[in-house]
């Protein structure tokens, strides 16, 4: 059996509270605004790499790179 890699793009939608006279100005002054956090939206897309003849020959391409693991 074939290996393979899916990389899913998904919308990540971040939060900020912020204090300020209407729509514009909140956007207007980035630096009062404080993090709440985020939430994770749908997958947008997603794409397959592969075939791979074993699981390490997968996880040695250039594809399975991740940050924060």
């Amino acid at each position: 059996m074939a290996w393979f890699i899916i990389q899913c793009e998904r919308k990540t939608w971040t939060k900020y509270l912020v204090e300020a006279e209407d729509k514009e100005s909140a956007l207007d002054n980035p630096d009062k605004w404080q993090y709440r956090g985020y939430v994770d939206g749908d997958d947008t897309d997603s794409i397959v790499f592969g075939p791979f003849e074993s699981e390490a020959d997968t996880l040695a391409d250039v594809a399975s790179y991740v940050e924060g693991s």
